[in-house]
């Protein structure tokens, strides 16, 4: 479904969603790729207010210490707008506790959500390292299979061939909206 928001990585969210596809894994229906920003803290600091709600079974303080933008949507079962608005549920929870790695890990950093269901997004992953302050992450969701089947089955895959260059545009395209 094409997005009507202008987002500059949408073309590439398309080819991430359509490679996929043709690789026999027609149940990956969606790419949202984000850009995260730290806003405050370094790694020791972020790391130990996750882990402290870990510990006290409360959700990892996102929105204190990281912005999260869209930065590219591509989807056949709903629109940009539908997934923004859905956003916030969709994130889950295995996927949140690990946004710190997506940030600070050098690439390539692969992060799964095994209990994904429905809409929920499967999978993050950020294949590049940070640009400008940025990491690019990309979320990806098939409510019939797990991501890391896809990883076990195609070893060696060349990802530039999918994702092209769009790490050059990372830090000039302005922020509209804010996921969380």
């Amino acid at each position: 479904m094409q997005s009507p928001a202008a987002l500059p990585a949408n073309e590439t969210a398309e080819r991430i969603v359509r490679h996929f596809q043709a690789e026999g894994f027609s149940g990956i229906s969606e790419a949202l790729i984000v850009r995260v920003r730290l806003k405050k803290g370094d790694r020791q600091t972020v790391d130990a207010a996750f882990d402290a709600a870990v510990e006290q079974e409360i959700m990892p303080p996102l929105g204190e210490f990281f912005e999260m933008h869209p930065y590219g949507h591509f989807a056949d079962l709903r629109s940009f707008a539908e997934a923004r608005a859905a956003f916030k549920a969709d994130f889950g929870v295995s996927l949140r506790r690990e946004l710190p790695s997506i940030y600070f890990d050098a690439a390539p950093v692969v992060i799964d959500d095994a209990l994904a269901t429905g809409t929920k997004y499967d999978a993050m992953i950020k294949l590049s390292d940070n640009i400008g302050g940025y990491a690019l992450a990309i979320l990806l969701n098939d409510p019939t299979s797990s991501f890391f089947e896809y990883l076990g089955s195609h070893r060696g895959y060349d990802w530039g061939k999918i994702m092209g260059d769009f790490g050059a545009v990372a830090t000039s395209f302005e922020r509209e909206w804010e996921l969380f």
